[in-house]
């Protein structure tokens, strides 16, 4: 049997806690094969166990302005998104599903959407939602509870066991409102 080297070039990780204060105790297992990306980032919001399994609430930053019909997203390079998920601007807006993803660019990724959800401005958001919807009836696919204090390598067919901070204090780590109302515990500057 021989062995393996795995290589890996990482650029600089972005640290984004100021202050961890408190966390669970012994970590949490997050649910990777639904996520879109070699890196689970250090910031990222995760949901509360389901059967011990957490869920990454999934949010990208738009990286170029989108007019009224648009059905492509530029969003900033490292988006946790599939193709096949929905998203929405804002809880109770309108959802559409992903229907393809270009990650060749080095800075940001190109998502493209089956039905356009309106203008987007430079610096706002898309996250993740259950399911798709022409009306205003959209809803999150999974609670904001807790922010990865980690960042870890995603690794096929693996769950990754990491930190998970309830109460902290954040630098830069941008996230949607409707996401951010939910982390009571967590303070972002």
């Amino acid at each position: 049997m021989g062995m393996t080297v795995q290589r890996r070039k990482d650029t600089r990780t972005p640290r984004v806690f100021m202050h961890k204060i408190a966390d669970i105790r012994g970590g949490v297992s997050v649910n990777s094969s639904e996520l879109g990306s070699d890196w689970l980032p250090e910031g990222a919001v995760i949901s509360q166990p389901v059967n011990g399994i957490c869920h990454v609430v999934k949010v990208a930053e738009v990286s170029a302005a989108v007019d009224a019909s648009g059905k492509t997203i530029t969003v900033k390079k490292g988006s946790l998104f599939n193709v096949g998920d929905f998203v929405l601007l804002n809880v109770g807006d309108k959802a559409s599903k992903i229907t393809a993803i270009d990650r060749s660019g080095k800075t940001a990724d190109k998502i493209t959407i089956d039905a356009a959800l309106g203008v987007i401005g430079i610096g706002g958001f898309i996250t993740e939602a259950s399911a798709a919807s022409s009306t205003t009836t959209s809803a999150l696919k999974y609670e904001p509870f807790a922010v990865v204090g980690t960042g870890k390598p995603i690794l096929p067919n693996d769950n990754i066991n990491t930190d998970a901070w309830v109460i902290g204090v954040t630098k830069g780590n941008p996230l949607p409102e409707c996401v951010a109302s939910k982390l009571k515990g967590i303070i972002n500057y």
